[in-house]
């Protein structure tokens, strides 16, 4: 949906199967553990809505979270993705619940 809308997707990083920070419901079933990943794109805001849109309908997703990137001052996104991945995976998930959203 991305890209045959002329966006481009910078870096998919999987973060493996982690257990959720409770149980939790959708489409009539429990879920106990989920597939965490993100995925750092640049799209129109049309798109965005789309894309949030689809996830909210889509049974395989629990929870989806969209957030800005802050690019104005250069930051090295994939590097922030980087150290973010690394601290949780050396402290766990305490606090970072809406990780999982993606």
């Amino acid at each position: 949906m991305i890209i045959k809308n002329n966006g481009v997707v910078r870096e998919v990083i999987g973060l493996g199967v982690k257990p959720l920070p409770k149980i939790m419901k959708k489409a009539g079933e429990r879920h106990f553990q989920g597939s965490h990943f993100l995925i750092l794109f640049d799209s129109s805001s049309a798109v965005q809505r789309e894309i949030v849109r689809s996830l909210k309908n889509d049974p395989r997703v629990i929870r989806s979270f969209l957030t800005r990137v802050d690019d104005s001052k250069n930051y090295n996104a994939g590097s922030s993705v980087t150290r973010a991945i690394k601290a949780i995976n050396e402290h766990g998930f305490e606090g970072f619940e809406n990780i999982s959203r993606l």
